[in-house]
Order: C-alpha cells, then sequence, then structure tokens
C-alpha cells in the first residue's frame, strides 16, 4: 500500500514547459515536467501538442508519451525536434490529452485536469 502526503495530491495534472535547448543541426530540445496530483496512478500519459511557427500558423503535430506516473510523482520527459530551431517556434498549445485515468472510469475528461506552468519565452498551454 502506498501513502501520498496530502500536499503531492492536487486533484491536477501539473505540466510545466520547463526548458528549451538548442542542439547540434539546428534541432531544438523540449523539456516537460508533468506531477501527477491526482490520488490514482495513470499507467500511461499522452499529449496530443500543436507546434505554432513565428507568424503563428500551425508547424507540426507530436504525440508525446509519459510512461506510468505514480499519485504524487513527478516524470520529465525531453523530446527533440530536429530541423527545427527553438526561436522559431511561437507557442505550444496542448491539444488533447489522454489516459489520465483508468478506462474503469468515466465521464473524466482529461484536459480538465490540467494545470499548465511555463518557464520558456514561448507560450504554452491553450
Amino acid at each position: 500500500m502506498t501513502i501520498v502526503q496530502a500536499q503531492d495530491v492536487s486533484g491536477k495534472i501539473s505540466l510545466e514547459l520547463n526548458k528549451l535547448q538548442p542542439i547540434d543541426g539546428g534541432g531544438c530540445r523540449l523539456s516537460i515536467i508533468a506531477t501527477n496530483g491526482l490520488e490514482r496512478p495513470m499507467d500511461q500519459l499522452t499529449l496530443d501538442m500543436v507546434f505554432f511557427d513565428k507568424e503563428g500558423l500551425v508547424d507540426r503535430f507530436l504525440a508525446l508519451k509519459f510512461s506510468r506516473i505514480s499519485a504524487g510523482k513527478t516524470k520529465i520527459l525531453q523530446f527533440s525536434l530536429a530541423e527545427k530551431s527553438c526561436d522559431s517556434i511561437s507557442r505550444l498549445h496542448v491539444n488533447n490529452v489522454s489516459n489520465c485515468v483508468p478506462a474503469s472510469i468515466k465521464d473524466v475528461y482529461c484536459s480538465d485536469l490540467l494545470e499548465l506552468s511555463n518557464r520558456t519565452p514561448i507560450r504554452f498551454g491553450d
């Protein structure tokens, strides 16, 4: 049995766009921190993301998958966009969130559970 301290359970899934880092070849590495503030583990958290260019036009879609996140715990995901410089991205939009609850739980829309924060110069969220 796992005991989760009260301060670890917020009833929300916190996502922080933590860092953009240029990589060789003109690409960009992004770091996202996900904290499971729910009272139950998530077997897999899937984020459907949309990237916008400097002109505000949709540039690309990307699905990001976090492996199991225990209740009250944090996971960090880094991903690279090949041939996409960090300064060419103006916005990262969370288009959809899925797999935040077991299939047996009905009527929960994962996107409603999000709490977003950002430490980068690009816009993050809705």
